[in-house]
């Protein structure tokens, strides 16, 4: 089955002396690329959990956001503060202003949080698990919903490829049955033979659906047989025996176009 590499989730972990809530992005992205927007971790436990996504997401550009409410963990500025609040009395006496001391605390340079304890980060952990779980979640459903686009494009050039070689069957007994066709125009014909194209590209169909429904799918092998596609429509392209053949030939580079626009956004 087919497997989205967008999806999104939130992991929320809460108990006498910490809440934590994290948050989950992930995007196409060729290989695995973790960001983060949290706590300091220790490099432990920050491997562990870089492990844990890769093993989980395998690709995917990933935004993980950790926020944690503790009492434990903010540690005032005292240095900076004291060396503020020298500064603010000199104001004060030497200017005669009364200044307000409210909004100290609310810069992020006086109040700082310290590393965190391995009893919390194993919580960071499990809250990450469960943001983990609805991201996959959501990835595979939409992956469904890319397999039946998958589908429906692969349907149509299929449709396609009948098309193509009804008309050159016809072309080809017409061309034999009359009169007038010399033999140098049906070895012409021969040599403009598009059945082989036909038939890889029919192959190359069949590959994709076995690798749609396969639990080992790899988009990027996907991405090889489509430009195999590509290359067989392109000759059928090249040989050009009927308006109506190039029509088929362009709607199947079209589908076959849709389906590589569709791959960038699976695992």
């Amino acid at each position: 089955m087919l497997v989205s590499m967008t999806g999104f989730g939130i992991g929320h972990f809460e108990d006498n002396s910490v809440i934590i809530d994290v948050e989950l992005k992930s995007f196409n992205s060729r290989y695995f690329e973790l960001n983060t927007r949290s706590f300091d971790l220790s490099g432990e436990s920050e491997y562990k959990i870089r492990t844990f996504l890769k093993n989980k997401l395998k690709r995917g550009s990933i935004n993980l956001s950790v926020k944690i409410d503790s009492k434990d963990q903010l540690k005032l500025n005292k240095h900076k503060l004291e060396s503020i609040l020298k500064s603010y009395k000199v104001i004060e006496k030497e200017y005669g202003l009364e200044l307000n001391y409210s909004h100290l605390l609310k810069n992020n340079d006086m109040m700082s949080f310290r590393t965190l304890p391995k009893s919390v980060e194993s919580k960071v952990l499990k809250a990450v698990k469960l943001a983990t779980d609805q991201v996959l979640d959501m990835r595979a459903k939409e992956g469904m919903s890319i397999e039946k686009e998958f589908m429906k494009y692969i349907s149509i050039a299929k449709k396609d490829l009948k098309k193509i070689e009804s008309i050159y069957i016809k072309l080809v007994n017409k061309k034999v049955n009359s009169k007038k066709t010399s033999e140098s125009k049906i070895e012409e014909l021969e040599r403009l033979d598009v059945t082989e194209e036909i038939d890889r590209t029919n192959s190359h169909f069949n590959q994709i659906l076995l690798s749609v429904k396969s639990k080992d799918l790899s988009g990027k092998k996907i991405s090889f047989i489509l430009q195999e596609i590509n290359r067989e429509s392109n000759t059928i392209l090249s040989k050009f025996l009927d308006k109506n053949i190039a029509k088929h030939a362009i709607s199947l580079k079209m589908q076959a176009e849709k389906l590589r626009e569709q791959v960038s956004n699976i695992l």
